[in-house]
């Protein structure tokens, strides 16, 4: 099918000093033509477009847009798009920079090209749960804050303006609501402290990210550095690497979770109990753990049935204990219970 080209140049409006095209009616783009227009568009009819439009210049939204084709914003010099509520676009491509006045929702795809999203936590930039996009560089991303819906896996296409510093997020098995940044500036200006197992942590930069779920959870990688190549985290004031790199609940992502790159000091994470065989009283040993983490510890019996039960923090912990003097010579089991990492379990020997 031959395609249609239209260009729609200015239309000067009385009162109005700025070039503007107005649109006061119901304007269709069919499949498979092509529309440019290369003046500022102000929409208070209803644009609909099921082939392809170029925005040369701003474009303000007063009504309503429908757009299930594609959205091509390639003028010179920003860009503006604002809109009186969100606006929806199957397919945007990215040809020139663009600032976000509004929320802008992408149902298909975004293609990077030339330029740079700016936007907001505000007025962000929304994948939906299948939108996916392509061709992001130091030359084409957002700089700003990318929200992205569901459960399948993502990276988040952002940026400083410059450099380009993406960074995934795992499959979910449930669908949820992330919002993510990326800020080009030192976290220790946020916090200086850094936990025992953090050797060093990246003093240049870090991301930000939230869930709009309580209970969710998001597994991230970033595309490591010389020699930091973990993921650090911000709890309390205090930087702590991830052995998971997993943010949940427990690093607080429902409020946000501020995140860089580091390094551990390899310092492994175990528990032991001495004298091991014993006769009822044993030293709890718990190394590799920052003092102030908190944790839970349970001994349990063959059957599973608990015979002791306490929290705390490690520095609290890590003491003698006395097993019930009523309990036979059995073979226990020392779970330690860490609230972000796997539990460190030891058998012990109980002998009368």
């Amino acid at each position: 099918m031959k395609k249609i080209i239209y260009s729609l140049g200015v239309c000067l409006l009385a009162g109005h000093v700025n070039a503007q095209f107005v649109n006061s009616t119901d304007f269709y783009v069919s499949e498979g033509a092509v529309v440019s227009f290369n003046t500022d568009v102000v929409n208070e009819g209803k644009i609909t477009n099921n082939g392809k439009v170029h925005f040369q210049k701003n474009l303000e939204n007063l009504s309503t847009v429908q757009s299930t084709g594609v959205a091509v914003f390639d003028g010179n010099g920003t860009q503006l798009i604002k809109s009186k509520n969100e606006l929806s676009f199957s397919q945007l491509m990215l040809d020139n920079d663009v600032k976000l006045e509004t929320p802008v929702r992408v149902n298909e795809s975004v293609a990077f090209r030339r330029g740079v999203i700016e936007s907001s936590s505000t007025n962000p930039l929304v994948f939906s749960a299948d939108a996916k996009h392509s061709g992001a560089s130091d030359f084409s991303h957002v700089r700003g804050v990318v929200k992205k819906e569901g459960s399948e896996a993502f990276e988040f296409p952002l940026g400083d303006g410059t450099n380009f510093r993406a960074f995934s997020v795992a499959r979910n098995s449930e669908s949820q609501t992330l919002s993510a940044s990326y800020l080009y500036k030192s976290p220790l200006n946020i916090s200086g402290q850094v936990s025992e197992n953090v050797e060093t942590i990246n003093e240049n930069e870090y991301w930000t990210l939230k869930s709009e779920s309580v209970k969710a959870s998001a597994k991230v990688a970033v595309n490591g550095q010389a020699g930091l190549e973990e993921v650090a985290y911000l709890k309390r004031g205090t930087w702590n690497v991830l052995e998971d790199s997993k943010l949940s609940a427990s690093t607080d992502l429902s409020n946000g979770t501020l995140f860089t790159l580091a390094k551990s000091r390899n310092i492994k994470a175990e528990i032991g109990v001495y004298p091991n065989p014993t006769e009822g009283e044993y030293f709890l040993k718990l190394g590799g753990m920052n003092e102030n983490e908190q944790i839970t510890v349970d001994v349990t019996n063959q059957d599973g049935s608990t015979i002791m039960h306490k929290e705390g923090m490690v520095k609290d912990l890590r003491k003698a204990y006395q097993l019930p003097s009523n309990l036979p010579a059995t073979e226990l089991t020392v779970r330690v219970l860490r609230v972000e990492n796997k539990p460190l379990v030891q058998k012990m020997i109980l002998k009368k």
